[in-house]
């Protein structure tokens, strides 16, 4: 562990140290300290002033004529403590929701006509409109509730609003004010239940201010009846932070965290101020949205409400990512509170392959920073209804500078007790199907040391990530050139990953750790607070990936059924020798024979063979240890998007058993697929191919007879029973 002031120091230099403290604290970097009076900022928290101790028996000594005047006694001075948040996350917005008290059962709702008066006992009113019916002074509805307000009852400068509400349906609601003259719309989104919203002004961080809300829209989010009722509404002529550089920094003596509101909240900066280290501040990539420290999820592939847009030339899904959008949109902020440790972002992220379009989610992030670690603790919502799948999730992403070069972890089945690290250098590019195998690294069964660093491996100085929970990690290192620029392409990756499926309206939320340093002072760091949190929302409509304690700790195959031939030969309905495309080892035993680029894509569920020149096709190579004659089908889980430039397509199999090594079009067969955006199984059973017998050596897919560059095909495995 690092110590940050000597023990023992002169008691004049500490009284002078203390003394300058107290007189020279200043709010961190962007704060806003000229807020009006008038206006209680929300999440502001005071601490008491502490008294300096005084030494007992530190007064005037009176002479006795007995008794020689003693010299008192000086006690050894003591290091001050460092100050440490003293609050959970929820404590952070608290002060937030303290300020807006209301009580659902105050709601007066008086009929009139189709339209209905409400009045709240806290002097709210409003009239309302578009419901079906009242129940219980509640406004039930599906769509088109609308609610008037008298402007003048907010008609001073605001850029936050805050409401408290009850709702037995999430909901998508509008709100209309006036800015500069004009009128203006801004959309947000209500989780069900009592509870209080704080959203700031679209336009906030362009320093602009609203007046005079006059209406408020409603609908639900999944065509259910809502029973609503609003309760309070108040606003706010809130502090803009990060004016200028649009990064709001929290720091202590160690530490200097900033987190770029422009840009969802994510973290863009990390500084560990004790260390000196040439031309090295910030430890953070943040070349663009898609890089930082900062929430990433994968959902739905398509449906009737949702395209998908292309990426790198691959169909991506929707995902929603903090930072912004591939063509550096960025992502809404909507609330922040700050204390003296703390920042608390809320934003709405936008959807990473398509341009400018935000998704119907929210991002909840807390930042924390204590005296040798940084808590981030993490909260997401989806709004969109939609039917997600089970699918690899980012937990969270995390670039670094290309100077930090060396991945470290542990992967033993020894936990916490100081057992040998696993150190990785040369990693490749974990976004090329090439090195996907390499550059995943899942973990055993028994193992809950579940932390992660890059390093300089010359300078045994590094960053650390601690994420309790989770099954593995994906990491890898882009262009590397050992640049310690923050704005540089090269960049080192991290995701610890578990396969999660989304669910509207269902919270994921997750806390990790992040510390700087050697790997053992990280290591000791983490292993003190290995128990802050459990994470247990990762363990939430969940399939796991880890491995038995028994697997060597190496990133070689780990698919064992694929070149293992079952005892006794095949049995009825066993698969005997599995290709699982679903996760990125699978991706290593298919090799790009002609014209294929092949990638892993957890968004799709499978692996892309991508179409890049005339005769595209990819081989399965099983190297003869299986026999064609246990074998007798072949089963392809396949793909095809509608947006292929051709309808339903054909495929070729060449098959090499026996004496056959290489394809012939003696020993091969012809299918037809569909192409309707599905996944389908193909199914083609070999019993009555003559050729098929001997020791199987691999088996060609030509995937696409007729096609044009940029067609693809999603796989999810490949069998033979």
């Amino acid at each position: 562990m690092r110590t940050f002031l000597k023990w023992a120091l002169p008691v004049l230099l500490l009284a002078l140290l203390l003394t300058f403290a107290a007189c020279n604290k200043t709010p961190p970097t962007g704060e806003d300290t000229t807020a009006d009076t008038a206006q209680t900022t929300a999440g502001d928290v005071t601490e008491e002033p502490t008294e300096a101790p005084t030494e007992e028996g530190s007064g005037e000594v009176t002479e006795t004529p007995t008794e020689e005047p003693t010299e008192i006694p000086t006690e050894e001075p003591t290091e001050p403590a460092e100050t440490e948040p003293s609050f959970s996350d929820k404590d952070v917005v608290k002060a937030q929701r303290d300020q807006l008290s209301f009580k659902p059962s105050e709601v007066t709702v008086t009929p009139n006509s189709g339209t209905a008066k409400v009045s709240v006992a806290n002097g709210l009113a409003y009239t309302a409109a578009g419901y079906s019916e009242i129940k219980n002074n509640k406004l039930v509805f599906k769509s088109g509730l609308s609610l008037t307000f008298d402007p003048a009852g907010t008609a001073v400068d605001f850029n936050r609003f805050s409401l408290g509400y009850t709702s037995t349906q999430p909901l998508h609601g509008t709100v209309t004010y006036t800015v500069g003259g004009k009128t203006v719309t801004d959309d947000f989104y209500l989780e069900a239940g009592t509870d209080t919203f704080s959203c700031l002004i679209a336009q906030y961080l362009n320093g602009k201010k609203g007046t005079g809300i006059t209406r408020m829209t409603f609908s639900t989010c999944n065509g259910k009846s809502a029973e609503f009722a609003l309760c309070a509404l108040e606003v706010q002529d809130y502090p803009v932070y990060g004016v200028g550089a649009d990064t709001y920094y929290i720091e202590n003596h160690r530490y200097k965290l900033g987190v770029r509101l422009i840009w969802g909240g994510g973290i863009n900066y990390l500084e560990d101020k004790t260390v000196d280290i040439n031309r090295l501040k910030n430890l953070v990539n943040q070349a663009d949205t898609g890089r930082l420290i900062q929430q990433s999820y994968y959902g739905v592939q398509e449906n009737a409400q949702y395209k998908p847009s292309k990426y790198n030339g691959s169909t991506w899904c929707y995902n929603p990512v903090q930072g912004g959008d591939v063509a550096q949109n960025h992502s809404r902020i909507i609330d922040i509170v700050v204390t003296e440790y703390s920042v608390y972002v809320k934003s709405q992220p936008m959807d990473w392959a398509k341009d400018n379009s935000i998704t119907p989610s929210y991002m909840e992030n807390t930042y924390t920073v204590y005296s040798d670690r940084i808590q981030v603790d993490n909260r997401f919502v989806d709004f969109s209804n939609w039917t997600h799948r089970s699918t690899h999730q980012e937990l969270p992403a995390f670039y670094t500078v290309s100077y930090l070069s060396r991945f470290t972890l542990y992967n033993g089945t020894k936990p916490w007790t100081d057992d040998t690290m696993s150190y990785r250098d040369n990693l490749g590019f974990w976004g090329d199907s090439t090195y996907y195998n390499d550059c995943t690294f899942l973990l055993k069964n028994s193992n809950t040391e579940t932390w992660c660093a890059w390093t300089n491996p010359d300078k045994d100085f590094g960053i650390g990530l601690y994420v309790p929970n989770v099954d593995s990690f994906l990491a890898g290192r882009h262009a590397f050139n050992n640049s310690k620029e923050s704005t540089n392409g090269a960049t080192n990756y991290v995701a610890p990953v578990n396969t999660i499926l989304l669910k509207s309206f269902e919270a994921l939320e997750y806390s990790y750790l992040i510390s700087t340093g050697s790997v053992e002072e990280m290591r000791d760091v983490f292993k003190e607070n290995k128990s802050f949190a459990a994470n247990a929302s990762l363990h939430k409509n969940y399939q796991s990936r880890r491995v038995p304690d028994s697997t060597v700790a190496t990133n070689e195959n780990s698919y064992a059924d694929l070149n293992q031939k079952p005892s006794g030969g095949n049995t009825e309905g066993k698969i005997g020798a599995l290709l699982d495309l679903t996760i990125r080892e699978g991706s290593a035993h298919l090799v790009a024979s002609h014209n294929a680029a092949i990638a892993f894509h957890s968004a799709a569920q499978g692996t892309s063979l991508t179409v890049t020149g005339e005769d595209p096709n990819v081989t399965v190579v099983y190297g003869g240890v299986l026999s064609a004659d246990d074998y007798k089908i072949i089963e392809i889980t396949y793909m095809i998007p509608t947006s292929n430039s051709k309808g339903n397509g054909v495929a070729d199999l060449f098959l090499c058993a026996g004496d056959i090594t290489n394809p012939t079009a003696d020993a091969s067969v012809r299918e037809n697929l569909i192409a309707d955006g599905q996944y389908h199984t193909l199914t083609v059973d070999l019993s009555g191919k003559s050729f098929w017998t001997g020791d199987i050596h691999k088996v060609r897919f030509d995937f696409f007879d007729g096609c044009a560059v940029g067609d693809v095909m999603y796989v999810k495995s490949i069998v033979l029973r």
